[in-house]
């Protein structure tokens, strides 16, 4: 079965107790984040930042994991959310163009679409989330595979 992987805000001590318990993306505040996986999403922290993959691998921090279900949590680090929070809506498919650059060649994110509106729907996704957890300095950004 192909995971799902969904943005999500939440206190860290909330979620951290309801890991393994239940499905986060229904008591959370969530939304899905499509075909773009971890390894995707790291190459687009690379770009931002300026920095190597090898480095950019560290801005997801896995926080939990259960093998019952192969869930897995990781909390977004303060730094690329920052940065994410920083890009607005103009820039987005312009960055999705360069990110989709980024990508194996030949690398198809999704049979119907095409990559770049994949990469446009989840960059404005992480942007918007990003910015939200900016706002509401108490809240964390996750990411949470099912």
């Amino acid at each position: 079965m192909r995971t799902r992987e969904f943005i999500i805000l939440a206190l860290e001590e909330q979620i951290n107790e309801a890991f393994g318990i239940e499905d986060l993306s229904q008591i959370f505040p969530s939304v899905p984040l499509g075909k773009v996986d971890s390894e995707t999403r790291i190459k687009l922290y690379a770009h931002l930042l300026g920095i190597f993959y090898e480095e950019a691998e560290s801005l997801e921090h896995l926080v939990s994991e259960s093998n019952a279900d192969d869930s897995k949590l990781c909390a977004l680090d303060n730094i690329i959310v920052s940065k994410l929070a920083e890009v607005t809506e103009d820039e987005i498919t312009n960055l999705a163009e360069i990110w989709n650059e980024c990508l194996d060649l030949g690398e198809r994110l999704d049979e119907e679409e095409d990559n770049v509106e994949v990469l446009s729907d989840a960059l404005f996704k992480l942007i918007h989330a990003s910015v939200l957890s900016k706002q509401e300095k108490v809240l964390s950004l996750f990411i949470y595979s099912i």
